[in-house]
């Protein structure tokens, strides 16, 4: 148990790395991809909606605190509800199925930056406009299908290797 929780602590931790460091000088012109929460997504679809929305809270907070320039709580609250979200319908979708995981990544990077971006315009981020929301929208999506294969055989991969373990009221699960 121990051991999982350090494994999603150090996958977050070089995620938030990867997401500061190399996607900000990479290409990919203003946009660039939501690790944070294509990780959180793939833990959802991974292991269900428990592990989705403690695994989800942990990456929005730490881009809350780390990375984000809106107001504290909004990459929590989105990341935490996607990751309930997904894990909420991982039982309708095949197990071995190739597609799901791409189409998983794209729902959710749309309906992850929309909720980000709608909050943030409700609370006034003058930065943000509907047109931009819509451009990030889409480029986040994009950019989240691209590198959904590797995090979510990364993800499978650490999860097989370090599974989950309890899941009574006694024994909590990350």
């Amino acid at each position: 148990m121990i051991a999982r929780t350090v494994m999603v602590a150090i996958m977050l931790l070089l995620a938030l790395a990867l997401q500061t460091t190399v996607f900000v000088v990479l290409p990919t012109g203003w946009f660039r991809p939501d690790l944070m929460l294509l990780i959180a997504v793939a833990f959802a679809l991974t292991d269900g909606q428990l592990p989705g929305v403690r695994i989800g809270f942990a990456a929005g907070l730490l881009t809350d605190m780390l990375v984000a320039l809106t107001p504290a709580g909004i990459a929590s609250l989105v990341y935490a509800g996607v990751g309930y979200a997904v894990g909420g319908i991982r039982p309708y979708l095949a197990a071995t199925s190739a597609s799901a995981p791409l189409i998983i990544a794209f729902g959710s990077g749309i309906v992850g930056t929309a909720t980000y971006g709608t909050i943030a315009l409700l609370l006034g981020d003058e930065r943000l406009t509907a047109t931009m929301l819509l451009q990030v929208v889409s480029a986040v999506a994009f950019y989240n299908v691209v590198l959904a294969v590797p995090v979510f055989a990364l993800v499978r991969r650490l999860a097989a290797r370090f599974p989950l373990t309890g899941g009574t009221a006694d024994e909590p699960v990350f």
